[in-house]
């Protein structure tokens, strides 16, 4: 293994040197690269003598994985902004080795784990006061337990008509870019707004559950018992990502308890989700239920100490009951005789949810809780998510997708603060998004292009909150290693804005993920 990766280093620099060697002609560096293209299209050192010796060993074991490095470097001046001391210019170091093993038990009987090892050198490989999070919470740094080392664990059982999965896993529902069905797995935000819909699959919380799909005609019918529940997890103070707006614990003056969960031993603390899905010809459509607990708490006042400075609230955070109602449809057509086209496939996706009795901080109600009143310090409100896409498959492989995202909070008060799918700091945001995506034909599409603009707008009170601009530059350096290089920006909106807030987190990063 460390020949191989050696001998392509060594190609590699070779060809970086030869951009500014003038005597090195472009036959040369023509042969360079193809050494490299031959080298690194069989690089697979783990496939060769790790998963195939293992499976040849155990042939019912099924043994893959990968490995990943994620770097992102803040392209702006540190210095103190909000309450943050941006003293650091890394935003990740981090490295994931994931390790996936299906043993086959039996007909439709087999046996599934997922492994994740993490470690994040932004808290050891730069001086930084202002990161700190990894003495709140070990895991901001590197996968020490057992809770977030072993990700997946699960039996699954299928049949013609019938699957059933039990163990820990994780559920994805819904195709969007965001989430608005996508409910039932907790997700990792320790990446703030930086996180994208393609890093879900990493950044879900998998959870203890029991999940079983029955298939009839065209039509399935999906039930999940969940019987371990699993929070978000939001960038910690002392993170990369932590909100500039948020001051630090030692600056808060009320009184903070511990918070108040659901627990797995309490039959009353489950939840239950149930999906149906019918597909007829070019159209799918569905329907989704789930009475499932917030996955992020809110503060009640549950009482008030007197002090020197005035009234101290005593807070304990607290995860609230909701029932979710959602819809989900795709249609796929091709039109023809478009001009200059000729032919476009295209497809229409929506989603949508609906949630009941969304807990939310009261700020007007924590105020005069202050001053004597008997009141938690919340309101209910219920709130909504949706999103209405059109994808075309454009010629020479590109695919542009708009899609409009609403969230909304019905009955909306200006002393709320934030709550489950509703509107963002505001009574309702929208977010048009714009995706484009294009092989270039010269590298037999193993390069690519990738840009993501979405600019969020709310009202009636915030207005504009800023853009976010992703461009990516993806290359497939073979079957086993793929590379990208990642540009993302935020711009303009105030210093209280959801991108706003976030105007000097301007980044360049770098991707290199090997499969085996």
């Amino acid at each position: 293994m460390t020949t191989s990766i050696g001998h392509c280093l060594a190609v590699l620099l070779a060809v970086t040197a030869g951009l500014t060697a003038p005597a090195l002609h472009a036959g040369d560096m023509g042969d360079m690269w193809s050494r490299f293209d031959r080298s690194i299209a069989k690089f697979d050192p783990i496939g060769r003598h790790v998963r195939k010796p293992i499976e040849r060993a155990i042939p019912n074991l099924r043994f893959k994985g990968f490995l990943r490095q994620w770097t992102d470097v803040l392209l702006d001046e540190d210095g103190i902004d909000g309450f943050r001391d941006q003293d650091f210019r890394f935003l990740q170091l981090q490295n994931l080795l994931e390790i996936e093993m299906g043993y086959h038990v039996a007909a439709g009987l087999d046996i599934n784990v997922v492994s994740h090892f993490l470690y994040d050198g932004v808290y050891d490989w730069q001086e930084s006061d202002g990161l700190f999070a990894d003495s709140i919470d070990r895991t901001a740094e590197i996968y020490h337990d057992r809770e977030r080392i072993l990700r997946e664990a699960y039996i699954s059982y299928r049949a013609p008509r019938f699957d059933l999965n039990v163990g820990k896993q994780q559920i994805s529902w819904g195709k969007m870019d965001g989430q608005f069905i996508d409910i039932v797995s907790a997700m990792d935000r320790r990446e703030s707004v930086q996180l994208e819909t393609e890093d879900f699959e990493w950044r879900r919380l998998p959870t203890w559950m029991a999940n079983a799909t029955f298939h009839f005609g065209q039509n399935s019918l999906q039930f999940l018992y969940i019987f371990d529940f699993e929070r978000d997890r939001q960038a910690l103070p002392g993170s990369p990502w932590a909100s500039p707006l948020s001051p630090p614990p030692s600056a808060i003056a009320d009184i903070v308890l511990k918070p108040k969960r659901p627990r797995t031993g309490d039959f009353d603390d489950h939840e239950y989700g149930l999906r149906f899905d019918r597909s007829q010809g070019a159209l799918t459509y569905g329907f989704v239920y789930m009475y499932a607990w917030d996955k992020n708490p809110v503060e009640h006042v549950v009482g008030t100490t007197p002090s020197a400075g005035g009234t101290l609230l005593r807070l304990r955070s607290e995860h609230e009951r909701l029932h979710h109602f959602g819809i989900t449809a795709d249609y796929a057509t091709t039109f023809s005789g478009i001009p200059f086209i000729n032919v476009l496939p295209t497809v229409f996706r929506v989603e949508a949810l609906y949630t009941n009795g969304v807990r939310f901080a009261d700020f007007g109600k924590r105020a005069a809780a202050r001053a004597g009143a008997n009141l938690d310090g919340t309101s209910k409100r219920d709130t909504l998510r949706a999103a209405v896409a059109i994808e075309f498959g454009l010629p020479a492989r590109s695919t542009l997708i708009f899609q409009g995202s609403l969230f909304y909070t019905f009955d909306w008060e200006s002393t709320l603060g934030p709550g489950f799918g509703g509107g963002i700091g505001d009574e309702w945001t929208v977010i048009p998004v714009v995706f484009f995506s294009r092989p270039f034909a010269f590298t037999r599409d193993r390069l690519s292009m990738e840009l993501t603009v979405a600019p969020v707008v709310s009202g009636p009170s915030a207005n504009w909150q800023g853009i976010k601009t992703k461009l990516r530059m993806k290359y497939k350096f073979s079957q086993y290693v793929t590379g990208q290089f990642i540009y993302t920006g935020y711009d303009s909106g105030s210093a209280t804005d959801l991108y706003g807030q976030f105007e000097q987190w301007d980044n360049f990063g770098w991707e290199l993920s090997y499969e085996f």
